[in-house]
């Protein structure tokens, strides 16, 4: 996965075409393939391609069994957020969104807990971006596109202020960027579930 995308790349939907464009190519045996994935960038772009459903995703996961998405272990399955709860801020479309299905996928007790309130691309580090499993990338891809529109973001670029279009921005809800800034405790950041543990 290229950490820096072409310099064509400006918007968090272009980014998001991007990323999904070298999971395409990853999935079909052409990872590293500029040409293609570049082929198959434009065709997302231009709506000649689609991306497959939330149901493919969720045959993916049934297909799977009842394994943790992360290291294939049977022990303790529970469900990880791939993007925390916790982000949600006060939109409560944001936070319906959040806490669906779509950002769901099996995680064992001790992955889970390891990943925290992070999300995926936090917890695996840039070293290891490479090995985020396939079906967890096409969800959270799929996921933050319809974030971005809900927020009315998705044309626009560094959404976390850091002075570069990146994979770090495509996480971002605006209104948790925004009391999280002004050092204010949103709505959701504080909700837990049973045994007092936040939502990850």
């Amino acid at each position: 996965m290229s950490l820096k995308p072409p310099r064509y790349v400006r918007t968090v939907r272009e980014l998001i075409y991007w990323l999904y464009a070298e999971l395409i190519a990853r999935a079909a045996g052409f990872d590293g393939n500029y040409g293609f994935v570049v082929s198959r960038y434009k065709m997302l772009r231009s709506g000649e391609m689609k991306w497959s459903s939330s149901i493919r995703d969720y045959q993916k996961s049934l297909e799977k069994g009842n394994v943790c998405v992360y290291c294939g272990s049977t022990d303790n399955i529970t469900m990880d957020h791939i993007i925390p709860i916790s982000r949600a801020g006060v939109d409560p479309r944001v936070i319906e969104l959040l806490d669906s299905g779509d950002n769901c996928v099996p995680a064992c007790r001790k992955c889970n807990s390891s990943k925290g309130d992070r999300d995926v691309f936090e917890w695996y580090g840039i070293d290891r971006c490479d090995e985020i499993p396939k079906l967890v990338l096409s969800k959270f891809l799929k996921l933050t596109y319809k974030l971005h529109e809900t927020q009315g973001t998705l044309d626009l670029g560094d959404l976390d202020l850091d002075g570069r279009l990146d994979i770090n921005d495509l996480g971002v809800v605006v209104t948790h960027l925004i009391t999280k800034i002004s050092g204010k405790v949103s709505p959701a950041d504080g909700r837990k579930t049973r045994g007092g543990r936040s939502k990850g």
